[in-house]
Parts: C-alpha cells; structure tokens; sequence
C-alpha cells in the first residue's frame, strides 16, 4: 500500500505567528472571563433582580368598595359575594370558540352577542382573564366548572357584587335608586382617563348617583401583590402581598329611608290620583341643607344595571317618555308659576318698587305696557281683587300685582334677585347631571341672539312663566334661604363616612353658599304671606291639619307646551312649603316641596301630595286629602 505522505514538504513553521496566535486567544479568554466575571460577580445581583423581574409581575388587589347606609344606619349599597364568568382568549381554540361561547350563554341565560362583544371589545393581554358575565347564579356557576373540560379558556370566579336594598333590608333599590345610583364595568372612554389613576380593564366604576358622584370615597386603595409568571406571561403563583388593599370610606346619606318612603307613597297616590306619569317630591331640612328625601318617580331598578343590564331591559327604560334614568329632580327643568311670586316680590321690596304695605290696583286683565290697547295678561282671578299690598298679593296670589311689580322692577334686576336666591347656577348638591335652569334677563337675551327680553315676556317671569326655568331642588332651597333667616344653603345628601356597622365616625359641615343680600323685613314680609296662603284657605283644607308649628308655603301652576283642542295649555303643579314653630319664625327644620308634571285636573295635586305627607310624617289621625279631580274627600268616596 502506498505512503500518502510520500513526497509531501513540510513547511518550517513560524514563530511570531505562533505567539501572535497565543496573545490573541489569551486576550480573547482573558476579556470574556472579566466579562463573565463583570456579569456574575459585579452586576450580579441586578442581573438576578432581572430574571426575577421576568419571572414576576406585580398584580393589583381590588380595594372592598365602601358601604352606603341611609340617615338611620340602615344598609343600602352592600357588597356581596357573586359569581363571573371569565375568558383568558389564549386558552379560547379559534375554531370551537362560538361553540363554547354559546354554551356558556345556554347555561347562564345570557345573550350570546352581548358576551361576544364583552370579549371583542377587550384588547389586553391574552393571557389576562376577560369577564364577560357577572351575576350568574350558583347552580351556572356550579355547572360551569363541572364541564370546565369542555370549555376550555372559561373560568368562574367568585367576585364582590353591588347590591342595592330598600330601607326595610330587601333587595331592591328602586326606593333610591336617583340618589344611590350604581356601579358599572368601567368603558374605554373612561379607561383612557383613568387608567393612570390605576383604573382596571375589568373594574367598574359609579356610573350614576352617590356611587358616581363620591366615587373617589367609595374605591379606596388597591393593594399589589408578586406573582410568578412563566416565559408566556401566564400567571402562576402568589409570591408575597407588595401592599394590603384599603376598603373604601363607608357613606351614609342624609336621606332617611322611612320618609323617603313616606314621600314615595305620596307621591305615587297623587300621581294615580293625577294621572300623572312623571313626578318629585324633595324634603329638606332648612337649617343645615340636608336633603331628608329625594323621590323622582317614575323609578328604576338599579340592581340590573349593577349585575349588568340586558339590552332589551336598557331598551324599554330608555323608550319610555317619563324618563326613568333621570333625576327630575335636579335634571330637569319646569316653570315654576306662582311659586316664584316669592323671587319677584322680594326683588320689588328691594329695588325701591314697592314697600310691605303699599297698595296696587289689580286686574282681570293687565295691559302690556307699550303694547296695543287689548293686549293685556290675564289674572287667574278674571275679576281681579281690587288694591292689594304685598302680603295679601301674595296669599292670594294675584298675577295682575305681580306683572306690575316684574315690569317696574326690571328684567336684569329681577334676575339679579333671582340669583341670589339660587336660580340660574347649579346648587352644589354632589349628585351628577345638576341642570343650572334658565332666568331672564338682557345677557340670557343676548344670547339667543335678540336685543332683550320683551315687557311681556318680563311680565309674565315675574309669575314664573315663559322665559324662567327651574329644578324642583331650587325651588325648595330658594324657599328654605327664605325660611331659615336668610342663609342659601348647599344642599347635602351625604351626612358622613361611618364604621362597616353604618355608625356615624365623621360628619360632614353644612355649607352656606351666601347669605342672602336682602333687608330681613323683606323676608319676614315674605314670610308672613307664605304663612297667609295657608290660612287664607288659598291652599284648600291644609290648613286644618293639626301640624306642630305654622305650615308656611306656596301653590303654582305653570302652563307650557302647545295648545289643546280646547285651545287651552296644559299645566304643571307645584306645591312648597316649610314648618316653623310660629308664623315668620326662621327656626323650621323640615321644608318639601312636590311638583307633578302635566298635572290637568281641577285641583292642585302637588297640594294634596304634601297634605299627605305631612299625614304620614307625623302620623296624625287625620286624612284631608281633597280628590284632585272634584275636591271631595278622598276618605268619602
């Protein structure tokens, strides 16, 4: 067999390339062992708190929300215990994805479409659980996780739920639904704002009343927690707790629930009596503005907004014409009529126009000044009432003397005056979607684009007609002002923050927005009248309830709308009055008023819906509610 290296030359080999070859490896070793030690030894520890950092993220924990509790101590917003069903889409197969989502929807009698757009409309992680049903009942929930196999990506929790009671302790939170409000999942919109705040994809937020308005309170602090999570972000298990959640302030109200109920049963027997379909009643206590009820009928049911609305249950609410989401309370605005004789007659007294005791001629039909001869305003009394001074005008309320009194005083002195009482701002109460009301006057005008405010538009603000908007909440705080001294008061529906067992830890101040800038004979004066209309009988038969004080207040009707085929408008009815210990006193602690919408009958319904009230309130062992149809007692029929 042949020698391969046969004939082959070795070539002499080269030493510096040699020893340039070996500096070159011991260089190269030397710089990737400092390195290595570099990694392992100086910057260990960081590098280490790294592929810690990778291995775990720091979870939020869900502060408890507070409690809302009524003026008694009774719980009316509670937490408890609730079942969710949620999706981690990484674990949702693409292709049995409908299957198992309609499966979901048979067993917890949910709609299929909204719990698909529940999880289309999610765009985190994932690997993050998406709830998309909360509420289910525990026999759902049971048999979800029994079938678990079958329904890969779908996983139930047991979660904290809203759940709003009556003040008798059922589950129903009709009773007070304007004023507590609910709880909702929290919206994109609302994410985009909050988020930085620390605002959850799946938290929920206060999307109405209390639990909106005093949302701050009622969240508290989200604790965090380690958790290990592996290389595709799945997490896995809790390492320590970072920071201890802190439950939210516990609230209770300033609203009672016995008299709120008391004003709800009221209100709804002079609503049918009425056929009425839209109404309020507020109660107030004048000396600290707490509000003691707050009823805006017709209601609605806000536990299925808190356990998650359906469509078609969101769909008859926002069908209906009486508008049960809103707070006619304080959203909604309405003539006032005769009750803002109170704004017109102290801004006359104070503007020089007239004195308590001068007299003016009144009239079946005042003449607008300016205006053609025939062009005049009627009075409701079309004979008029021969020469009255303020305190009869009032009682008796004549149209006629307060034409004159708006015309001579002037539309923006007017409304200078009704401003100081309130009207036209927003009062403060901390409750959403506050309306500010419409006064009269030459910047309003200006405003929709004309010169000013025509006279007899200025005639008839002075009877709170036309051009003068208010809500049923200013009215009563404007008379409350009146009533109280002369101190406009900020309107409170929280008392203060209380324990988990709803006593009170910390009350809250009354606020008093101003004082009020007119002379107190002014106000007496309009005291004094205020208590006249009860005893002059212009109230009907109110006046022989047997009340511990000198009931004092106003009647209104206010027209709007177009004319009927009897060529006549249709008609609100107003009614507020208050409950000082004597006629002109400023002491009185209970102050209501009720206003029904549409209210076309003979009597005045909002009348008779206080005489009722006040009835139950004291529990007196009398009944002088007047049919409002026919004026007969309703206890004789």
């Amino acid at each position: 067999m042949p020698d391969l290296n046969e004939g082959r030359l070795d070539l002499p080999r080269s030493g510096p390339r040699f020893i340039a070859f070996g500096v070159a490896a011991i260089v190269l070793i030397t710089a990737l062992g400092g390195r290595l030690f570099q990694l392992q030894v100086v910057q260990g520890d960081e590098f280490a708190r790294r592929a810690a950092a990778d291995r775990t993220v720091e979870v939020p924990v869900p502060a408890p929300r507070g409690l809302i509790f009524d003026r008694a101590g009774r719980p009316v917003a509670v937490n408890t215990p609730s079942w969710t069903v949620k999706v981690r889409p990484a674990d949702l197969p693409g292709p049995s994805a409908k299957r198992i989502m309609a499966r979901v929807a048979r067993i917890t009698g949910g709609d299929v479409s909204l719990l698909r757009q529940r999880l289309q409309a999610y765009h985190g992680s994932p690997y993050d659980l998406v709830p998309i049903e909360r509420g289910i009942t525990r026999d759902a929930a049971l048999l979800l996780t029994e079938q678990s196999e079958d329904l890969p990506g779908i996983e139930v929790e047991v979660e904290a739920a809203r759940r709003y009671l009556d003040d008798r302790g059922h589950e129903t939170g009709r009773l007070m639904a304007h004023v507590v409000g609910y709880t909702g999942p929290v919206d994109r919109e609302e994410l985009e704002r909050l988020e930085a705040a620390g605002y959850l994809r799946d938290d929920v937020i206060g999307k109405a009343g209390v639990e909106a308005s005093f949302e701050d309170e009622l969240r508290g602090d989200y604790g965090a927690q380690l958790v290990e999570r592996d290389a595709s972000g799945r997490l896995l298990d809790v390492i320590e707790t970072v920071r201890e959640p802190v439950p939210g302030k516990n609230l209770m109200l300033t609203i009672d629930g016995r008299i709120q109920r008391l004003a709800t049963r009221a209100l709804n027997w002079g609503m049918e009596a009425a056929n009425v379909s839209q109404g309020v009643t507020v109660v107030m206590n004048p000396q600290t503005g707490e509000i003691l009820a707050m009823v805006s009928l017709p209601s609605y049911e806000n536990n299925k907004f808190a356990s998650g609305i359906s469509t078609q249950d969101f769909n008859v609410y926002l069908a209906d014409p009486a508008r049960p989401l809103r707070n006619h309370a304080i959203s909604d605005i309405y003539q006032p009529g005769s009750t803002y004789k109170l704004v017109t007659g102290i801004a006359a007294m104070e503007e020089g126009v007239t004195t308590p005791t001068q007299q003016w001629p009144t009239y079946g039909c005042y003449q607008i000044p300016g205006a053609p001869k025939g062009e005049c305003l009627y009075d409701w009394n079309r004979q008029g009432f021969g020469p009255l001074a303020m305190v009869d005008a009032f009682a008796l309320s004549s149209d006629t003397f307060f034409y004159q009194m708006a015309v001579h005083t002037g539309v923006d002195p007017l409304a200078k005056w009704a401003n100081d009482l309130g009207f036209g701002e927003r009062s403060g109460i901390r409750l959403p979607g506050e309306s500010e009301g419409i006064i009269a006057s030459t910047e309003w005008a200006r405003a929709q684009g004309r010169a000013g405010v025509f006279t007899g538009e200025l005639a008839q603000a002075g009877i709170g007609q036309n051009v003068i908007a208010v809500t049923p909440l200013q009215l009563l705080n404007a008379y409350s002002a009146v009533a109280n001294g002369g101190h406009l008061m900020e309107p409170m529906i929280v008392r203060g923050e209380t324990d988990a067992d709803g006593r009170l830890t910390r009350e809250y101040a009354p606020h008093v927005i101003r004082d009020l800038a007119a002379d107190p004979n002014t106000l007496q004066t309009m005291r004094i009248g205020a208590r006249e209309v009860i005893t002059s009988g212009h109230a009907y038969n109110i006046k022989d309830l047997a009340l511990p004080g000198a009931l004092s207040g106003k009647t209104g009707t206010a027209e709007f709308g177009e004319l009927t085929r009897e060529g006549t408008l249709p008609f609100h009815s107003w009614f507020v009055a208050y409950l000082p210990s004597s006629a002109g006193a400023t002491d009185a602690d209970l102050a209501v008023v009720s206003f029904n919408y549409s209210a076309v009958v003979p009597g005045n319904v909002s009348a008779e819906v206080v005489k009722y009230f006040l009835q139950l309130y004291y529990g007196l062992d009398q009944d002088l509610r007047l049919d409002p149809n026919d004026f007969s007692l309703v206890t004789a029929n």
